[in-house]
């Protein structure tokens, strides 16, 4: 699963993680700029709360000023980095608070999109893809699929459900929800390594949609999406960063 499939490779909103070591030609050097620095956001290599200068990215890209910089005004504006005065930009932290929200984002346009894709139907290449996919998580109980296999197939799944539904601004939000999810996964993987998706919750969602059934692609999205929101927010409830956190007073 090192390639991305030619299922979602021809869909308008692939999400990156699929995109990683994908024909980067079409893009200016400011594109290039933004996708190496968030990818090392998403993957941890820039751990949350970390600083770091315009200076030390263009010289470990190779690179000129400007593009790190725009690059770095469109991390801004994602809300992945802030700016430090006169002292560079840090990593924004992840807040229970914020993965809480986040989670509850993603249930709500990932059922809607399973729910209109079903409606519409999905053509039979992506049904077979996404049952494919869905036996990815027995593949990691019987030790033959690791975590990052485990990663890429939820993401992939997800995104072509997105797309299936014919409404781009929907799909185009779901796939930057999954994008913006995908750092707090790992760092709930890192956490809680041994975390896994129940192997028959994906077929069930593949059931419904072979079916048409889009109430039922609805309900079982919105069963897994919830399990992934509690799984998550119990995992990094156990990071030492937050159980030694002082207890606050509420406020009125």
């Amino acid at each position: 699963m090192s390639d991305i499939h030619s299922v979602i490779a021809g869909t308008p909103h692939i999400p990156a993680l699929l995109m990683v070591g994908r024909d980067e030609s079409g893009l200016d050097r400011t594109g290039l700029a933004y996708r190496a620095i968030r990818r090392q956001i998403i993957d941890l290599k820039l751990p949350p709360g970390s600083s770091f200068t315009e200076a030390s990215l263009t010289q470990q890209g190779q690179t000129s000023k400007t593009p790190v910089r725009e690059a770095l005004a469109r991390l801004r504006r994602d809300g992945l980095v802030s700016a430090l005065p006169r002292a560079g930009y840090v990593v924004s932290p992840v807040t229970l608070q914020d993965t809480d929200d986040l989670c509850a984002l993603r249930s709500v346009l990932s059922s809607e999109a399973a729910r209109t894709a079903a409606r519409n139907g999905i053509p039979g290449p992506a049904l077979d893809r996404l049952a494919a996919l869905a036996e990815v998580p027995y593949a990691r109980v019987a030790g033959e699929a690791g975590l990052e296999d485990s990663l890429r197939a939820g993401i992939e799944f997800e995104g072509i459900i997105a797309n299936a539904g014919g409404n781009g601004r929907l799909a185009k939000a779901v796939v930057d929800v999954i994008d913006e999810l995908e750092r707090i996964l790992r760092m709930a993987a890192l956490i809680a390594p041994d975390i896994a998706s129940p192997p028959g919750e994906l077929k069930a969602i593949v059931e419904r949609l072979r079916e048409r059934d889009a109430d039922g692609a609805y309900d079982a999205t919105h069963k897994r999406c919830e399990r992934v929101r509690l799984d998550i927010l119990q995992v990094l409830s156990r990071s030492a960063s937050v159980s030694r956190a002082p207890i606050e007073l509420p406020t009125h």
